[in-house]
């Protein structure tokens, strides 16, 4: 009676220091086919497999995917993981090994099963276990069978020691000396002997009604109807037996690292310490009849229940305090002399103490209805609070000072020690910063915000004292320590910002400032200021608090939880009301670090805190594809996925680790950069080009794990049937096929018309010779047409010109000679336009005759003939000859149009001014080139008249008589040297023409014409 007494009082009390969990439960309306669940295990590839009473259950994490067909009986009752990784399953009619390749599922029967007992088959097998040496037992209602992995030999114990029940029959362990035993339902206990080959009975007995043993620690533990016994093992028998402890109907037992399960068919699961089964704690939870227990390779523990399959996870942050439950955390401040942590909401303050159970003791130190505590803080003057516009200095729980603040602000919101012990407040309404000193002196600093901004809270920094305040424009300040006034350190932000730009929180670490803002968490080091890029999740969400934690780590706070990020690395983990938090929502300065390195953190629903490390946790599981479909139809995908051109592919992916939805999934393609969220579990790909592409996925647990390791999934696209070879051969063959079928047609058709045109072209031929023959009589004829027109013009021209010189020497009056002058004028004027007419009949008629001269022989001649002209003696004439040599050319075509440069500069010639007129002509030699220059200081031509002057007929001037053919017949001659002219002037101050024509090396390419 006193036993029970005591371990009911250990049941009722042990369970307010232990560790808490959290529970997930699934059940049919999460995707299994029945309730009714017996085990759960998992694969070598740390599948989840369910044994229910309507079939063999997978569960990747996504979905549940039950397998009726590979059993004959739809009862399955226990899993087996072998030594070697193989995973066995025992159901009523069959033993069966699962083979997991991912995208599908292979069962191997090992021992087929029957209604009836044979020598060659399993009949309702119950448990299932391997021995040290990888002999496999299973029991049934009343036998025992060995299966050696080729045959099987049943072992029958009789009706006395057969089992009532559909779950439990016999049970297995080995003792230290690799002993095997089997232990009935009843408690009997049976050793195998190798030598016999047989069950020998074990002197003792155990308690009835046994439904799981467990050897551990060297003594035997024995889950029974009546409670968990333990007997110690000596000399091959039962030496004693005794209640461990009085858990009525204990199921199953399940040894961890850190502690030992027992199930009940009850409602309870119960936690022990390895050492002390008194040190227990029962799990807040209702479990509706465990069946069994597994333990995950993650640590997760998952209970098979008569109402579903329960997941129980180790919270990483506790409750401090339950009478915090349902409260918002404003403010948390630590006593590090006393090891007191204290704690405010809206109108209490709380002190906790540590207990040496582990637990912490809760004080009530204040209470007011009507006050409104925003901030606390604790130096070695006690416990600083802040109430509506009210600062509270605490000591010993009592107060020790008041001030009130109402007359110069509103609401004091946040308070800050620096280490000179001065107290610094953050009041709304003012535009000043207040000091109280370590003296309680009171001093006030003005601090420039912009007229609607508001102060939030200071902090110290290298240097001096920062205040951050509200608006873009002047959201933070700093005075150094031997300053006297705030200066405006704002720097602009690259970002978009929405609404009002705040700032809630901020922390150095190093000389680097971490801000909590509205638009995110920013860094801040005072030549730069940026925004984190923690995805496209997170990265924009309103940070609400920041602390530092080590000089590589931060933590802080948004909508979805407590964040630690590594600065160095840029790795970050989160934690959320998976994790232990009491809500997500962490309250403005809502995270504080105590002396002892824990976490407290103050939430919209209460207070929590962790002892456990926040930066060494370990990677997410690698993902897994699970299922992937080509337009809309299931297809295989371990070895890659195939599809045709065009196709549009989805993939599923889980990491496989629970729960499963707090798993963060991201994606890209090899080679990219950006990392893309992945919705619902799904990669969707469309649009591919013809190839290899590869998909890499990796995932992070919202439970502070790092990401995971990459896992590819390969996708190859057939290139489109126009790419295909048996395409292209088609398309050759087809090509060739017409390229035949016309060269035919074409060829007959080609043969018909060269003879027509054979036809047509000697016709015309014929027609074309009686054209060049009549051609080349006609130009004779021009020819000689234009010789005698020239000549018998000229012949008169040249009398009337004699009679007029005749007429000068009789000494006419004045008006005579103006007469005569005139006639004079009118007679050159044609005879030039002559001369001009005969230059293009001969340019245009004559074939290019190339002859080797002397070009300043040429020029020499040309002047003596022009010496005669108006104002020539004035003029001053230079000849450069760069050549020093023969100039293969036509030397008439030449002489044409060195004879019309040299005559339109004297006839342009300027002598005003004082100028000294002069005209330069030079042959240079370039690379493949003869370059003929003439220069002269004359009148010029305006520039509007350049883009005109080789027109036929065009005169550029009235000042002077011409006929307006002598720069186009120069351009004419030019070109039927294969050359070209160009031309500078200046009106009033000169012009350059520029002659260029092919080399003797060149002249080849001077066809005669």
């Amino acid at each position: 009676m006193r036993f029970g007494i005591l371990a009911l009082f250990v049941l009722i009390f042990s369970g307010l220091t232990a560790q808490e969990y959290r529970f997930r439960l699934y059940r049919v309306e999460q995707g299994l086919p029945s309730d009714v669940t017996k085990a759960v295990a998992e694969d070598s590839l740390n599948f989840l497999w369910m044994a229910t009473d309507d079939g063999l259950v997978k569960y990747d994490g996504l979905s549940f995917t039950t397998y009726k067909h590979a059993f004959r009986s739809q009862y399955i009752k226990s899993f087996l993981k072998t030594r070697s990784g193989r995973l066995l399953v025992i159901g009523d009619l069959d033993v069966v090994e699962i083979q997991n390749k991912i995208d599908t599922v292979l069962f191997k029967t090992l021992i087929p099963g029957s209604r009836m007992p044979t020598d060659s088959t399993v009949s309702s097998p119950k448990s299932i276990y391997e021995d040290r040496s990888g002999i496999i037992w299973l029991g049934e209602p009343e036998s025992v069978l060995r299966y050696d992995g080729k045959s099987i030999k049943r072992f029958n114990f009789g009706e006395a020691n057969r089992s009532p029940i559909f779950i439990r029959s016999f049970s297995f362990f080995e003792d230290l000396h690799d002993n095997l035993y089997a232990i009935s339902y009843q408690g009997n206990v049976f050793r195998y002997d190798d030598l016999l080959r047989d069950f020998v009975p074990v002197p003792g007995a155990l308690p009835s009604n046994v439904n799981h043993v467990l050897f551990f620690n060297g003594k035997l533990l024995v889950a029974s109807g009546s409670g968990l016994f333990e007997a110690e093992m000596e000399d091959l028998h039962i030496k004693t037996v005794k209640k461990a402890l009085p858990i009525p109907n204990a199921s199953y037992l399940m040894a961890t690292e850190d502690a030992l399960w027992v199930c009940t068919y009850d409602q309870e699961l119960y936690r022990l310490s390895h050492s002390n089964y008194f040190d227990l704690q029962v799990l807040d939870y209702s479990f509706k009849g465990i069946n069994s227990c597994y333990a995950s390779n993650e640590g997760d523990i998952w209970a098979s229940t008569d109402k579903g399959i329960v997941l129980v996870q180790e919270e990483i942050f506790l409750q401090a305090d339950v009478n915090s439950e349902g409260h918002f955390v404003e403010g948390i401040a630590h006593d590090r002399e006393h090891h007191l942590t204290y704690y405010c909401t809206k109108e209490t303050l709380v002190e906790l103490k540590p207990v040496p159970d582990g637990s912490w003791e809760h004080t009530l130190r204040y209470s007011n209805k009507d006050a409104y505590f925003q901030s606390l803080t604790s130096n070695k003057k006690g416990l600083w609070a802040s109430s509506v516009s009210d600062v509270f200095l605490f000591e010993n729980g009592e107060i020790k000072k008041q001030w009130n603040f109402a007359g110069q602000g509103n609401f004091v919101h946040d308070l800050y020690i620096d280490k000179h012990d001065n107290v610094w407040m953050g009041q709304a309404g003012t535009s000043k910063v207040t000091v109280i000193t370590d003296s309680f002196n009171i001093r006030h600093f003005d601090v420039p915000i912009a007229k609607q901004s508001e102060i939030n809270l200071v902090r110290e920094g290298p240097g001096g004292m920062y205040v951050a305040a509200s608006g873009i424009g002047g959201y933070l300040f700093f005075k150094p320590y031997n300053g006297s006034s705030f200066k405006n350190v704002s720097l602009p932000v690259a970002f978009q910002t929405r609404g009002d730009f705040n700032i809630q929180d901020m922390t150095f670490q190093g000389d680097v400032l971490w801000i909590a803002s509205t638009e995110g968490l920013l860094r801040y080091d005072g030549r730069t200021i940026s925004r984190v890029d923690f995805g496209e999740v997170f990265s924009t969400f309103f940070v609400s608090s920041v602390e530092t934690l080590d000089d590589q780590n931060i933590i802080f706070s948004n909508s979805f939880g407590l964040f630690c990020y590594n600065t160095t690395s840029h790795e970050f983990g989160l934690y959320d009301e998976n994790s232990g938090l009491p809500s997500n929502a962490i309250t403005d300065h809502g995270i504080s670090i105590d002396q002892d390195q824990r976490v407290w953190i103050g939430t919209s629903f209460g207070l929590a805190y962790t002892e456990k490390s926040l930066t060494e946790n370990e990677k997410t599981v690698k993902p897994y594809a699970t299922g992937a479909q080509v337009d809309a139809r299931h297809t295989p995908f371990v070895n890659g996925v195939y599809a045709p051109y065009g196709s549009f592919i989805n993939i599923q992916f889980s990491p496989i680790t629970f729960p499963e939805n707090k798993i963060n999934l991201q994606w890209r393609m090899r080679g990219d950069s950006l990392w893309h969220k992945v919705d619902y579990h799904e990669v969707s790909l469309s649009s591919l080009s013809a190839g290899k592409h590869t998909v890499e996925v990796r995932a992070k647990k919202n439970l502070g794990l790092g990401w995971s390791e990459t896992r590819t999934v390969d996708v190859y696209i057939s290139p489109p049937f126009w790419q295909r070879a048996e395409f292209i051969m088609l398309v050759l063959c087809a090509v060739l096929l017409i390229s035949w079928a016309s060269f035919s047609v074409s060829s007959r058709i080609m043969q018909k018309r060269k003879e027509f045109l054979q036809n047509l072209v000697n016709k015309r031929t014929e027609e074309l010779q009686k054209a060049n023959e009549e051609l080349t009589v006609r130009n004779s004829e021009l020819d000689r047409f234009v010789y005698s027109a020239s000549h018998d013009l000229s012949a008169p021209l040249k009398s009337i010109l004699g009679l007029i010189r005749v007429a000068r020497l009789d000494n006419p009056g004045d008006g005579h000679k103006e007469y005569l002058t005139m006639m004079e004028r009118s007679v050159l004027k044609l005879e030039e336009f002559i001369k001009d007419v005969v230059s293009y009949s001969r340019n245009t008629r004559m074939p290019v005759k190339l002859e080797p001269f002397r070009f300043d022989d040429m020029v020499k001649s040309i002047l003596q003939d022009l010496q005669y002209s108006p104002g020539f003696a004035k003029i001053r004439f230079a000849v450069k000859d760069e050549l020093q040599g023969d100039l293969v050319s036509d030397p008439i075509r030449v002489r044409i149009v060195l004879n019309n440069l040299i005559s339109n500069a004297i006839k342009f010639h300027l002598f005003e001014n004082g100028r000294q007129p002069y005209v330069n002509i030079e042959l240079r030699c370039k690379a493949k080139q003869y370059v003929i220059v003439v220069e002269d200081n004359g009148q010029g031509i305006e520039e509007k008249h350049l883009g005109r002057i080789f027109e036929m007929f065009y005169r550029a001037t009235e000042n002077a008589q011409g006929s307006g053919l002598g720069l186009y017949i120069l351009k004419e001659t030019v070109t039927k040297l294969n050359g070209f002219v160009e031309v500078r002037s200046a009106f009033g101050e000169g012009t350059i023409f520029t002659i260029t024509l092919p080399d003797r090396v060149h002249l080849d390419q001077v066809q005669p014409t």
